[in-house]
């Protein structure tokens, strides 16, 4: 009886079989979804950023607080400043390498050029 009803389960074609004619047609289907993706990874990248770098300055308060601990040295508070400037600037760069390699120019804000906002 359980294989009856699997049997009859793999032949009720479902809306995902249907959507997807050809290999074309799946490479779009990515090539749209890859400016979201970018764009979620650009934005968690650019929060994460803020974070570390509020880290570092709380970081760099510490050491002035008490330079003979060992936890709050300053190498690490500049590393963490730094780190979390490089990963702000991720969105930025990210837009503008896309636009350079694919000859669109440097006024790209997105992956795939277009300006999206979060509703």
């Amino acid at each position: 009886m359980k294989w009856i009803i699997v049997g009859l389960i793999c032949l009720i074609p479902t809306l995902g079989w249907t959507q997807v004619v050809d290999i074309g047609d799946m490479a779009s289907g990515l090539q749209s979804q890859a400016g979201d993706i970018a764009d979620l990874i650009g934005a968690a990248a650019f929060l994460l950023g803020i974070c570390i770098a509020m880290i570092g300055l709380l970081k760099f308060r510490q050491h002035s607080q008490n330079p003979n601990d060992p936890s709050a040295r300053l190498s690490t508070a500049f590393t963490l400043v730094f780190v979390g400037a490089a990963l702000v600037a991720v969105p930025t760069t990210l837009g503008v390498g896309i636009g350079s390699l694919f000859g669109t120019g440097a006024t790209n804000v997105s992956v795939d050029g277009s300006l999206r906002n979060i509703n």
